[in-house]
């Protein structure tokens, strides 16, 4: 099949900053795959707009067992990012779709790209690779509505 192409745009990527660490665990018998789906995660991001007209910036930072006070043995684990996106003719685009692809998809991007690169930061420690479980984007646009009140 051929592909058609979204009308939203990725401009730009940046990893802004990125922490690992790996804390030893106690028991040699340590269940990994069990491990890895006990990591608390917690996600924020930030939606901007640049300075060009039509461009949606958003900033988002994924934590993976990132607990200041007691992590779980294995990972611990915090990735940045940065995007820059546009919405290709965004008049010829209806506002449903254009809010869908702005907010929702937008997100959906930048989680990806920084689930890509926390598996690539893991996969040559000592667990191998982490792949971080798949999100409800929904639920974290609702929860951050919420959150701004």
């Amino acid at each position: 099949m051929k592909a058609k192409f979204s009308p939203l745009q990725l401009l730009d990527f940046k990893l802004l900053e990125s922490h690992y660490e790996f804390i030893v665990p106690k028991d040699e018998d340590v269940n990994v795959p069990d491990l890895f789906q006990s990591y608390p995660v917690d996600i924020d991001f930030g939606i901007g707009k640049t300075e060009v007209e039509g461009e949606i910036q958003l900033f988002t930072k994924i934590e993976v067992n990132f607990a200041k006070k007691k992590p779980l043995a294995g990972y611990k684990l915090m990735v940045e990012g940065g995007g820059t996106f546009r919405i290709q003719d965004p008049e010829k685009v209806e506002e449903n779709l254009r809010n869908n692809l702005s907010q929702f998809s937008t997100l959906n991007m930048m989680i990806n790209n920084l689930r890509n690169i926390i598996y690539q930061i893991t996969n040559l420690g000592p667990m191998g690779g982490y792949l971080l479980p798949p999100i409800d984007i929904s639920q974290l646009l609702r929860d951050k509505a919420a959150e701004q009140g």
